[in-house]
């Protein structure tokens, strides 16, 4: 999960780099870019930890936290 969320984040800042020398700009899409890494990143990273947690609960026959019964 961690090399999938560093290269999502070095995905944005290169791809950020590349569209700054393509435009002529100084270091504005590579911030944007570099932002927009991180989002995609930790959101990859939450989707994939919650997805393991609710496998993990399956097998031990306990529902994932927020899906039990109400008391």
């Amino acid at each position: 999960m961690g090399f999938t969320m560093a290269c999502e984040i070095v995905a944005g800042l290169v791809l950020g780099w590349l569209v700054d020398r393509w435009t002529g700009t100084d270091k504005v899409f590579l911030i944007i870019g570099t932002i927009m890494g991180i989002l995609v990143g930790m959101t990859s990273f939450i989707r994939t930890a919650m997805r393991a947690n609710k496998a993990t609960s399956e097998r031990m026959g306990k529902p994932p936290p927020g899906q039990g019964p109400v008391s």
